[in-house]
């Protein structure tokens, strides 16, 4: 899912080929953090700065932790921060369920603690990863100090037997009936170049993204896709839309949420519709705070970084401080 636009509706089907992997290849480019052990085989995390609360950033569908290169240096000169690559990404191994929430949230959980890293974590998603970042929360509250979302997916739709629905308003059925993926779903060419957003990369980093994508392509398989991830996402936004309905009292208390989007906050009558998931987000807290990062494409920590870097911040010095954010309606 590397590009999860904030207003268009997605066609999961389509562009789904990391679901399964194979054994990665050699390295050409060593990682630049650590490869730490989970438990028969290895995530990457990258660590950088000192100084708490630690940040953890976590990239979108089928993004890589050196995505988070105009953002991760500065935050460092504030606090410690972590970037990581999910299971089958970057320079992490396969795991046996991969993009499933709760393998992604175990996996997580595993390598913060085999890291050395101390909590609690302001934990930062951007794109899909904003319902994981949640479900990490739900899972290990005592581990999360503040959330902070970036144009997280706001509608994600799936294809079944010809008809696009919103993965929410499939029933889980309907999803599994769609598998095994129809021949005609290949997963195309080889990339030969890293276009938009990631040409926003220092040109060194394009290099090593682009050998990180070939690799991933050579790996994938789409053909042997399984409807698990999917239906782990679809009961992640139901969650979400029953715990902020109109009336509910915010789920998370007052917990630090920065949200980070492309589109101002949504007035409360969006709440009436499950029409999208990103309005939301500005109703888990009562302790949140909305940043509009106006003209932005989907992934604002590579458009605009600065907007990203601001939000993380923040979060941090509610943590730090007890400041309380303003929430914006």
């Amino acid at each position: 899912m590397r590009s999860l636009l904030s207003t268009a509706v997605v066609i999961v089907a389509l562009i789904t080929p990391a679901c399964t992997q194979k054994k990665a290849s050699p390295e050409s480019y060593p990682p630049p953090g650590r490869l730490i052990d989970i438990g028969r085989r290895k995530l990457h995390l990258y660590c950088a700065g000192n100084g708490t609360p630690t940040v953890i950033l976590m990239a979108g569908g089928g993004a890589f932790s050196i995505d988070w290169a105009l953002v991760q240096p500065k935050v460092a000169e504030s606090t410690r921060v972590c970037s990581y690559d999910r299971a089958g990404l970057g320079w992490s191994g396969p795991g046996p369920e991969e993009d499933v929430v709760e393998e992604t949230v175990s996996d997580l959980h595993a390598l913060l603690q085999a890291s050395g890293e101390h909590g609690p974590y302001v934990l930062v998603g951007a794109s899909i990863a904003g319902i994981y970042i949640q479900a990490y929360q739900r899972a290990f509250p005592a581990d999360v100090a503040a959330l902070v979302f970036a144009n997280s997916s706001n509608r994600i739709g799936f294809e079944v037997h010809g008809k696009v629905g919103l993965i929410w308003e499939l029933t889980e059925s309907e999803i599994r009936s769609a598998y095994p993926l129809p021949p005609s779903d290949t997963k195309g060419r080889a990339p030969t170049r890293e276009d938009d957003p990631f040409d926003k990369l220092p040109p060194d980093l394009q290099k090593v993204r682009l050998w990180l994508d070939v690799r991933l392509w050579k790996e994938s398989d789409p053909s042997k896709a399984v409807p698990e991830p999917l239906l782990s996402w679809r009961k992640e936004f139901l969650t979400e839309f029953d715990a902020t309905d109109v009336g509910k009292k915010p789920p998370l208390g007052a917990l630090p949420v920065v949200v980070i989007a492309s589109d101002p906050a949504a007035p409360e009558s969006a709440r009436r519709s499950r029409d999208e998931a990103g309005p939301r987000l500005d109703y888990l807290s009562s302790n949140t705070v909305h940043i509009t990062a106006a003209g932005s494409g989907h992934e604002i920590h590579l458009y605009q970084p600065d907007r990203v870097i601001h939000g993380v911040l923040q979060a941090v010095s509610a943590v730090r401080t007890g400041t309380q954010l303003t929430h914006q309606k």
